[in-house]
C-alpha cells in the first residue's frame, strides 16, 4: 500500500486578476435611423365601400384571382314567436344595419322547416318594398306573389319594377291597390296597365282612419274594426288570393 507517497499542494501559485483592463464604452458610435427611406403607396388598389356594399358576394364570385373574401358579422337576430294566427318568424336588426337577402332567406328557411315538421299547408312571406336583394329573396321560390301598389307616380313606377322582378323569376303575380280612393285616376292607370299585361287586380282597399287606430293598438284592422271598409276589402282580397293558390 503506497501510504507514504508525498502530496503536492498548489497553495502558492500566483493568481491573475484582470482588474486593470481597459473597458470600451460604445457611446459615441454612429446610429442609423431609417426615417427618410422611400415608401410605396399603392394608389391603384380597388377598395370596397362597406356602406354601399349589400353583401350579395357577386364580386367574390367574379374576381378572377380570388382577391376578395367575405367576413361574417352579426347585424341582428331572428326569432320565432307565437301569434293568435300561428307561428311567426321575424328578425330584429341592430342600429344602422340594413335588411339583406341572406337574412330574408334565413327566416324563410326556418319557417319552411317548421311547416314541413308540423304539416302546415301555407307559408306567408311579408316582403319588403323595392326590388333589391331582400325582395328577390322573398320572391324566390314562391308559388304566388301579391303586389300592393298605391295610386301615385312613384307607386306606379315601383309596381312596374316589382312586376318585372316577379316576371323574371316566373312567379305568378296579383295586384292590390291600396288607398284606391285617394287618387282615382292613378288607380285607373294601375288597372289599365295590369289589364294590358294580363295581371289580375284582386281588390281595392280604401283609405280608412281605422287602420291607423288599429296600428296604435297593435292589432290588425280586421280584428280591431271588422266592419270597417278597409277590413271588408282586405277580407275580399284574401279570399281571391286563397282561391288563386288553390288553382
Amino acid at each position: 500500500q503506497p501510504t507514504n507517497l508525498p502530496t503536492y499542494q498548489p497553495t502558492n501559485l500566483p493568481t491573475y486578476q484582470p482588474t486593470n483592463l481597459p473597458t470600451y464604452q460604445p457611446t459615441n458610435l454612429p446610429t442609423y435611423q431609417p426615417t427618410n427611406l422611400p415608401t410605396h403607396q399603392p394608389t391603384n388598389i380597388p377598395t370596397i365601400d362597406p356602406i354601399a356594399c349589400d353583401g350579395c358576394a357577386a364580386c367574390v364570385y367574379q374576381c378572377p384571382v380570388d382577391a376578395i373574401t367575405m367576413h361574417d358579422q352579426v347585424v341582428g337576430e331572428w326569432f320565432r314567436s307565437e301569434s293568435r294566427y300561428g307561428p311567426l318568424f321575424h328578425a330584429s336588426l341592430r342600429a344602422a344595419q340594413e335588411n339583406s337577402g341572406k337574412l330574408v332567406t334565413l327566416v324563410k328557411q326556418q319557417a319552411r322547416l317548421l311547416a314541413m315538421d308540423e304539416d302546415y299547408d301555407l307559408v306567408l312571406v311579408d316582403g319588403p318594398p323595392g326590388i333589391g336583394c331582400p325582395v328577390i329573396s322573398a320572391v324566390s321560390g314562391a308559388d304566388l306573389a301579391l303586389i300592393v301598389a298605391e295610386p301615385t307616380a312613384s307607386g306606379v313606377h315601383d309596381m312596374r319594377r316589382a312586376l318585372e322582378t316577379t316576371a323574371h323569376f316566373k312567379v305568378p303575380t296579383l295586384v292590390c291597390i291600396n288607398k284606391a280612393d285617394i287618387y282615382l285616376e292613378g288607380a285607373a292607370e294601375i288597372e289599365a296597365f295590369c289589364h294590358s299585361q294580363g295581371i289580375p287586380v284582386v281588390g281595392k282597399i280604401p283609405f280608412d282612419a281605422e287602420v291607423t287606430k288599429a296600428m296604435v293598438q297593435g292589432q290588425p284592422v280586421t280584428l280591431y274594426a271588422p266592419d270597417a271598409p278597409s277590413s271588408q276589402a282586405l277580407c275580399n282580397v284574401w279570399a281571391r288570393v286563397a282561391s288563386k293558390l288553390k288553382d
